[in-house]
């Protein structure tokens, strides 16, 4: 079975999300990755009412999943026309950590590369991976889900976004650098800041071994990285 896509709509660093009729949306591995593991996992937070995409289909070979199409647009984007919603968008991705850190996962579920525990964890929940919807924030993209320490979580994803690139110069730089500031914290104000900053360095080693990070992300993971421990 193969399904025939419409329109592309998105690309991400290794999946293609193309039309699927009205409702649904087909995504599509770029490397012929098999997403049933990922599917799987979907079904299981769905099943527990966290806010992610519904799926409807996989095919066979699992390289393409059908799933429920989300009207909206991503965190970052929304904050482009309501900045000064910034921390409040910062409490609302914390949220998510913490409704999703309430789950034990499944044994199925791989271990984490790095730290310990049973916890389901996102390992990509940033922004950009959030889409507010008029049904409230949808969490996408669970390919790096596994089954760990929740500090580990949220230490990735301060460190993701504490480090994307940003313009540096001039008032749109001043203006993004604080709008992202206000987003930060808002969302590590929620969390035991001493615990999660002593997981940041292992989250970026284990992210600067992503194929998917330029050299420049890798750079700016390691600097923040530094900044933490003179803290």
């Amino acid at each position: 079975m193969v399904f025939e896509p419409g329109t592309l709509l998105a690309s991400g660093r290794d999946a293609d999300i193309f039309e699927y009729g009205a409702t649904r949306v087909l995504r599509r591995s770029r490397n012929a990755r098999s997403m049933k593991r990922e599917a799987r996992t979907m079904e299981f937070v769905h099943a527990h009412g966290y806010p992610i995409p519904r799926v409807d289909d996989v095919s066979p070979d699992g390289t393409e999943l059908i799933l429920e199409r989300i009207a909206g647009v991503n965190m970052i984007d929304a904050l482009g026309t309501t900045p000064w919603k910034a921390k409040r968008f910062g409490r609302v991705l914390a949220d998510l950590h913490t409704q999703l850190h309430d789950l034990t996962a499944p044994e199925w579920v791989l271990p984490a590369s790095i730290g310990a525990g049973t916890q389901l964890l996102h390992m990509d929940l940033h922004p950009l991976n959030v889409m507010m919807s008029t049904h409230g924030p949808i969490v996408i993209d669970w390919a790096n889900a596994v089954r760990g320490d929740p500090n580990t979580d949220v230490a990735l994803t301060w460190t993701l976004i504490s480090a994307g690139e940003v313009p540096t110069t001039g008032v749109k730089g001043k203006l993004v650098g604080q709008i992202r500031a206000r987003l930060i914290r808002g969302f590590i104000g929620a969390f035991d800041h001493d615990a999660i900053e002593r997981h940041v360095n292992a989250v970026v080693e284990w992210k600067s071994k992503d194929p998917n990070m330029s050299d420049s992300e890798v750079a700016s993971m390691r600097d923040f990285a530094r900044s933490v421990q003179r803290k």
